[in-house]
């Protein structure tokens, strides 16, 4: 009995630490200086430009949405790397439906709030003047997404 309890503790804690690692999200993060909460914050942001590039739905706000955060994204996350002087990882796949809106909205739902709280806990930090604008300017857009999808979330 012990031996089959401890087998699927196993293989729960296997299947767990799997679906981990496909979501970026996720991920575990430790922010203990500026190019940890740079690389942090810069992962997010390709997640939220792969999201909004494979999706595919039917909801006008949400496509709006979609082209508006490819467009907007890009330009933050080169200036996160040209700060920190790092090479982030690169976020390619994801595991939502190209077609399905809920999925899509609840994506980045969960991507700005991760941001929104990376960028909290980062005030904490010191920062160098650039990055501290730069992060305050991605708090207060995250924060008014963040606002915007939730509404749209409600009936």
């Amino acid at each position: 009995m012990n031996m089959s309890l401890f087998r699927f503790a196993l293989l729960a804690g296997l299947l767990t630490s799997a679906a981990a690692k496909g979501n970026v999200l996720d991920q575990p993060v430790t922010l203990k200086t500026e190019s940890d909460l740079i690389q942090a914050v810069s992962v997010t942001l390709q997640h939220a430009i792969a999201t909004s590039e494979q999706y595919r739905g039917t909801e006008p706000r949400l496509q709006r949405f979609a082209r508006r955060e490819i467009a907007t994204r890009r330009k933050p996350i080169d200036q996160l790397n040209k700060l920190g002087g790092i090479q982030p990882k690169t976020v390619k796949t994801l595991a939502i439906p190209p077609k399905d809106n809920v999925s899509y909205q609840r994506a980045m739902l969960r991507n700005h709030a991760r941001l929104i709280e990376l960028l909290g806990y980062g005030r904490g930090l010191p920062l160098s003047a650039n990055t501290k604008r730069l992060m305050d300017t991605l708090s207060r857009e995250a924060t008014a997404e963040f606002a915007m999808l939730s509404k749209l979330e409600k009936p």
